[in-house]
């Protein structure tokens, strides 16, 4: 399973593999997955490891589970969205290879504008969390995350290029991670931004902010990134209300 120099969590590795098996439609849409504890002999791990993994793809879109029946595989997306999705998923759908570098890890005061978005008094410590994230070696994005120290002090303590500071939240952590609020608007290149994503500067970017809550009025992350328009898009599903449909 995986090679002997993949660090990832083994529920990672399992998900990776599951997902090939997925995109490329060997197990094909409406398709029943084997059982977990067929999986967790097919790759010598426990029945965790497997639920862990079936949990990410669930909540990827991938799988449906149904009470009493099974896992099955849902018909393929054909973008990527603006939801749960992590940046390795969309990159993989595409057939690129994600990888990320960390460009800083550190504790901070938090200034008004982070204090005013998480709900902190200003100067409360903060986690903060500087990412830039690749596809197949060329770089796509720049982020910066911010949450209070006091939810999960030994953050960054974990390796922060290979791991997904998402499902370590949910998993490790056991932050539960209820909803996000995305605002998505188009900005010029600065230089730094510029220079870290190797595009001339003034360049149009997606930039991206998102506050992840922990209960319906309480935020815990602060999400800030650039996106390369010419690398990366953004396709928002938008579900009406029937009741909204109707004619009277």
């Amino acid at each position: 399973m995986g090679s002997n120099s993949d660090t990832r969590p083994k529920y990672q590795i399992v998900a990776t593999d599951l997902r090939r098996a997925i995109l490329s439609q060997e197990w094909p849409a409406g398709s029943q997955i084997p059982t977990e504890e067929s999986l967790a002999r097919q790759y010598g791990v426990s029945r965790g490891t497997i639920r862990q993994a079936l949990d990410q793809l669930t909540q990827e879109g991938l799988l449906s589970r149904e009470q009493g029946r099974g896992t099955f595989v849902n018909p393929l997306p054909g973008n990527t969205r603006l939801s749960l999705t992590s940046f390795n998923v969309a990159m993989q759908r595409q057939g690129l290879i994600p990888s990320t570098r960390l460009l800083d890890g550190s504790i901070q005061k938090a200034d008004e504008t982070i204090a005013r978005k998480l709900h902190l008094r200003p100067g409360t410590p903060v986690i903060r969390i500087e990412r830039l994230r690749l596809a197949n070696s060329e770089p796509i994005s720049r982020e910066v995350r911010w949450l209070s120290q006091a939810l999960c002090p030994n953050l960054l303590q974990e390796d922060l290029e290979h791991e997904s500071i998402h499902d370590l939240l949910l998993h490790k952590f056991r932050l539960p991670l209820t909803r996000m609020h995305h605002t998505v608007t188009v900005v010029s290149a600065s230089q730094d931004d510029a220079e870290l994503l190797g595009v001339p500067a003034g360049s149009t970017l997606f930039a991206v902010a998102r506050l992840t809550y922990t209960s319906e009025d309480t935020p815990a992350v602060y999400y800030q990134a650039v996106f390369r328009t010419d690398q990366y898009h953004f396709v928002f599903e938008v579900h009406v209300d029937r009741e909204a449909t109707s004619f009277h």
